[in-house]
């Protein structure tokens, strides 16, 4: 792998990995429109700490408090969401792999669309997370994670503001979210990948990590500040204005 295409898949990584468009989605579309299609495990895995860094850096006072008072409602509903979520992808590939499934991004790219639409239709509440918060972000991440196009960030943030949690807690809880579910996902990638990581050259794996901390820093800030004015409509229009420039490439 180049040390260009390095920077642009840890560029599109730690963007799209928190701003609501889909870092599933986006990664497996540039894969296939630029031809990066065998992108060694080992990238991959670097990518998702890098992300996961970025989370642990801008959110670090947060999680500091939840370690520091184990028993609260907040690492309980965490608990429940990871929990729910891990359990769905599991059910979920025994029967499919969409992983690769690059036609169907215009599609899930538009219910995407949809579900930010949904987001400026509910009423600004002032609810702490609850437990049903768990429950339904955990559903809702769940189904994300197994459907490239459906934003993970999206989702949970709108299932999160549906069970009235007040505007920025939900956004903070999503990303929350994100901590164990990477973390599982390092796991299963390490596990199945039965010590068979393809090696790499130092310099793309360096770029990569890099960019993708760094765009995930500011796709986390940038999420936390947009998110309490709900202007979210705005990559609901992108996402359906790039659904359609894909249905051309992709179908005809």
């Amino acid at each position: 792998m180049a040390i260009w295409e390095a920077i642009i898949l840890g560029l599109v990584q730690g963007l799209t990995e928190f701003l609501p468009v889909s870092s599933s989605g986006h990664l497996l579309m540039f894969q296939e429109l630029f031809g990066l299609r065998d992108v060694p495990l080992l990238f991959d895995i670097i990518l998702h700490v890098a992300t996961l860094c970025a989370v642990i850096i801008v959110l670090r006072k947060r999680i500091w408090q939840l370690i520091r008072k184990p028993f609260q409602k907040t690492n309980y509903c965490l608990v429940i969401a990871t929990a729910i979520s891990c359990a769905l992808v599991l059910i979920f590939n025994q029967f499919f792999d969409l992983t690769k499934e690059y036609r169907i991004l215009p599609v899930t790219f538009l219910v995407t669309a949809i579900i930010l639409f949904v987001v400026t239709l509910i009423p600004k509440r002032e609810g702490d997370v609850k437990y049903k918060t768990g429950v339904i972000a955990g559903i809702a991440q769940g189904i994300a994670a197994v459907i490239p196009g459906i934003s993970r960030s999206g989702s949970t943030i709108t299932a999160n503001l549906a069970t009235g949690v007040k505007r920025e807690e939900a956004a903070e809880f999503a990303f929350l979210m994100s901590i164990p579910v990477i973390i599982a996902s390092l796991v299963y990638e390490i596990i199945s990948s039965h010590g068979d990581l393809t090696s790499m050259s130092f310099w793309p794996v360096a770029f990569g990590f890099v960019s993708a901390l760094i765009t995930g820093i500011f796709a986390i800030k940038i999420m936390l500040k947009i998110v309490k004015k709900i202007k979210l409509y705005w990559f609901s229009v992108y996402l359906v204005a790039l659904s359609i420039v894909l249905m051309f490439v992709f179908y005809l």
